[in-house]
């Protein structure tokens, strides 16, 4: 059977010389002067392949060619668009219109014939896609209203784009970022709540789930059950534990009284999408509605799935740099510069809110002779290895610190000193019968420990590392491998 092309030119000299040539070469030819016409021929006649010219009147090559690729029914007849425009520009509007092919006017019809056959290889219609275009009703009307919403929608997706790239001036401000991203959402996706969520890649630090609520208010059970369920579809995410995940209300509607959600049972759709890539997660969005809807197939999903991806690498990649800034790059912990910030800051917190805040400092015991008996490499190992055991021992709201050498500083908010020993009397212990094993040397080793807790008469930070490290000297010089907390007694120690 011969293949079918139809060849669209506004000039009838052009269209002559083609069907002769193309006749000659065993095709079966229509042609079209306009694009308009050519539109209708392709539902009697059928065509294989379309060659078509790009500037025509009223209607021109890219235009055509986006008609046909944005519907269903003809979006699989491969197109060929032929033209004097030799830029490159041109030829990226021609790729971006949906063209398979792009060819000069000039070029010699045996590269033309060449490039055709090729397309048709690589793109054939099937016998079920010739069907349904044969048995399609087309009129004027129905093409002047695609053609409109075609070029509405290219101008809607162009302007959701530009506001997506806008945020990536946000990214370095969370909860800015945050707002703007769930607002932007807000203005073409109907939910009654929504949740974003951007991964944090320090391990040490809580993952927050904001959501968007579309009502007044929300019962905490509800938000309970919906970051539940979040987290547990989360690739690459420990196994739930609630105290390792925060929420944040971060928006509300105070005009929604009449939207009452009061139970997770009310959410007839529950979409929760994850964001990877290369396997490793960056964050999610999910929707929730009272109503049963398809999020997969609301308008412009490929494209907010697309930009909340390139959103949340950009993000990533900030966040990755920022921690690198204030991390010890030997054993991961918090480094001394980002302890002095946050020593200050919690002291000023447990002052403004008469918190309890401890302090506590632990200095690896006989340190200097491990690397002097062993090497630094060795030593290297105990800090690391010491450090994880320090990891599994604390809350998440605790902070751990490499605070020079071989100490390590543990600020632990909203902790008494006597609540804080507990935790750290356990480490002790653990670090005490643990073997120290490297290179095919297996040692032991203790550790000794000062901790402090803020007083009213504390005048600054200083104040409670300096107390701290008072009673780590006191359990240094009495034994080693115990937990002093600091007492008044202990004032004088030099």
């Amino acid at each position: 059977m011969k293949n079918k092309v139809l060849l669209i030119d506004d000039s009838k000299t052009q269209l002559d010389v083609m069907r002769v040539r193309f006749t000659k070469c065993d095709f079966e030819v229509e042609t079209a002067q306009n694009a308009l016409e050519g539109y209708h021929k392709i539902f009697t006649f059928v065509p294989d392949i379309i060659l078509s010219d790009i500037i025509m009147p009223d209607l021109d090559g890219y235009q055509f060619c986006r008609l046909l690729k944005n519907n269903a029914i003809t979006k699989n007849i491969p197109i060929i668009l032929l033209t004097v425009l030799d830029k490159n520009v041109d030829k990226f509007w021609g790729k971006k219109a949906g063209a398979q092919a792009f060819i000069s006017k000039t070029a010699e019809f045996e590269e033309i014939m060449q490039r055709t056959l090729e397309v048709l290889k690589d793109s054939e219609l099937s016998n079920e896609d010739k069907t349904v275009i044969s048995n399609h009703k087309v009129d004027d009307i129905s093409v002047n209203e695609q053609i409109n919403r075609i070029l509405n929608k290219l101008l809607m997706q162009s302007l959701f784009l530009n506001e997506f790239r806008n945020l990536g001036e946000y990214y370095t401000h969370e909860k800015v970022l945050v707002d703007k991203t769930l607002e932007l959402l807000s203005t073409f996706i109907d939910y009654d709540i929504s949740a974003l969520f951007f991964k944090c890649p320090d391990d040490n630090a809580k993952n927050i789930l904001y959501f968007d609520v579309n009502s007044s208010s929300v019962s905490s059970f509800v938000i309970e059950k919906l970051k539940r369920d979040f987290f547990t579809q989360m690739p690459n995410m420990k196994a739930f534990n609630t105290n390792d995940f925060l929420h944040e209300i971060a928006r509300t509607n105070p005009e929604r009284t009449d939207n009452n959600l009061i139970s997770p049972s009310v959410f007839k759709s529950n979409y929760i999408l994850p964001l990877t890539f290369e396997n490793k997660l960056l964050g999610g969005i999910a929707f929730f509605s009272k109503d049963e809807v398809d999020y997969t197939q609301i308008q412009f999903y490929d494209l907010m799935k697309n930009e909340l991806l390139a959103l949340m690498k950009m993000k990533s990649l900030y966040s990755e740099v920022e921690l690198l800034s204030v991390t010890d790059g030997l054993t991961g912990l918090y480094n001394r510069r980002h302890f002095e910030y946050n020593i200050e800051r919690e002291f000023l917190r447990a002052k403004r809110y008469k918190n309890p805040l401890s302090f506590a400092i632990l200095d690896i015991d006989f340190f200097k002779s491990v690397n002097d008996n062993y090497g630094h490499q060795y030593g290297d190992y105990v800090l690391k290895e010491v450090s994880n055991l320090m990891k599994q021992s604390f809350r998440k709201t605790d902070m751990i610190y490499r605070y020079g050498g071989e100490e390590i500083g543990i600020i632990l908010p909203e902790t008494s000193a006597d609540n804080a020993e507990i935790p750290v009397e356990r480490l002790r212990e653990k670090i005490a019968q643990h073997k120290f094993s490297f290179n095919g040397i297996d040692i032991s080793l203790t550790v000794s420990v000062g901790i402090a807790e803020m007083e009213d008469a504390y005048y600054n930070a200083s104040e409670l590392v300096e107390v701290a490290d008072k009673a780590l000297y006191h359990a240094k010089q009495t034994g080693r491998n115990k937990v002093v907390i600091y007492e008044e007694q202990l004032a004088n120690v030099k």
